[in-house]
């Protein structure tokens, strides 16, 4: 099976800045007590509740928080390692959230010093802390760097797939729209949770914001269009603002049909290390063997034409027969 490109110098980079935000952020936390440690009350009041836990507590609370943020980030790193478009989300994801709890646990804690019991936090925090958060994403995003290019292949595709002769004049474009209900579904779904997460529920920000994004994003991407034409292969999600990805012909090995039931993720807009692209129904599947060893999947009734098609383009450009 082929990999990402052995000079991928940017996976270091975003294994460092996917695990080292929430260590930090503790850190400042643990420093903070350290240096004010005897100008503060004999509780934590950092969590705004009349019954604040013991500082030993609290530093225990937050390290069982900081372990288990380095788990899930470790395990999602070494479980998609071929998937670095992933790793930079968590990347910027990470810095986010270690943003976010250095910002919130600093002002708690100085607000806190020379105090004899709780204290108000300031009416600028919930804000400033937003906005370090969102600068900290963004700067965990520009930090990870470039992806690393996929490896490019000359070969023509095989014998045996999907293939439609064309002349040398002949030109042909493939458009088709792909609808997934269930994605709205699960967007409201999401969205119901983090309307009473806001209400009811959570005293959280971070939590209500990431449903909220989430059943968003999975709402809006119910609907989404492909194109295939002479230069590669594109998937849009229209209701998303025209979000689009391309996967130019360099990426491809070749295009064959495959089954509903012979593919493995759920429907709708899908991603993981052995596939990316978009599922729906239970009609037939164009498949692409793209060279970082994954495939795009996408669902359309004549998946053999929009195959055929994509075989021809291959064949053209590689100077195969028939073509």
């Amino acid at each position: 099976m082929h990999d990402f490109p052995q000079d991928d110098t940017g996976r270091i980079r975003r294994l460092i800045l996917i695990t080292a935000p929430p260590l930090l952020a503790f850190l400042v936390a643990l420093l903070l007590f350290a240096v004010f440690r005897d100008r503060l009350p004999g509780r934590a009041y950092v969590s705004g509740h009349a019954h604040a836990p013991g500082w030993g507590q609290w530093l225990r609370s937050m390290t069982f928080t900081v372990g288990f943020f380095e788990v899930v980030y470790l395990f999602l790193f070494t479980r998609y390692r071929r998937w670095p478009e992933l790793q930079r989300w968590v990347a910027a994801c990470s810095v986010a959230l270690g943003v976010s709890m250095a910002a919130g646990n600093g002002v708690a804690v100085t607000t806190l010093i020379d105090s004899a019991g709780p204290a108000a936090l300031p009416s600028w925090e919930v804000p400033a802390e937003i906005a370090l958060t969102l600068l900290g994403g963004a700067a965990g995003w520009w930090l990870a760097g470039p992806l690393p290019p996929a490896p490019g292949t000359r070969a023509v595709p095989p014998s045996g797939v999907p293939l439609l002769p064309l002349t040398p004049a002949q030109r042909a474009v493939y458009a088709v729209s792909a609808w997934h209900p269930r994605s709205l579904l699960y967007g409201a779904a999401l969205l119901a949770f983090a309307w009473f997460g806001a209400f009811n529920l959570s005293r959280s920000w971070q939590a209500t914001v990431l449903l909220g994004l989430m059943g968003l994003v999975t709402s809006l991407s119910a609907r989404s269009r492909l194109r295939v034409d002479g230069s590669g292969v594109e998937v849009s999600l229209p209701w998303l603002g025209g979000l689009r990805r391309a996967v130019p012909y360099d990426a491809v090995h070749f295009a064959s049909v495959r089954q509903r039931e012979q593919v493995v993720p759920p429907g709708g807009l899908i991603g993981g290390s052995r596939g990316w692209g978009y599922v729906s129904g239970r009609g037939p599947v164009l498949a692409l063997r793209l060279t970082d060893g994954r495939e795009f999947l996408y669902s359309v009734r004549d998946a053999e034409t929009a195959a055929a098609l994509v075989n021809a383009s291959l064949a053209r450009v590689r100077g195969g027969a028939g073509c």
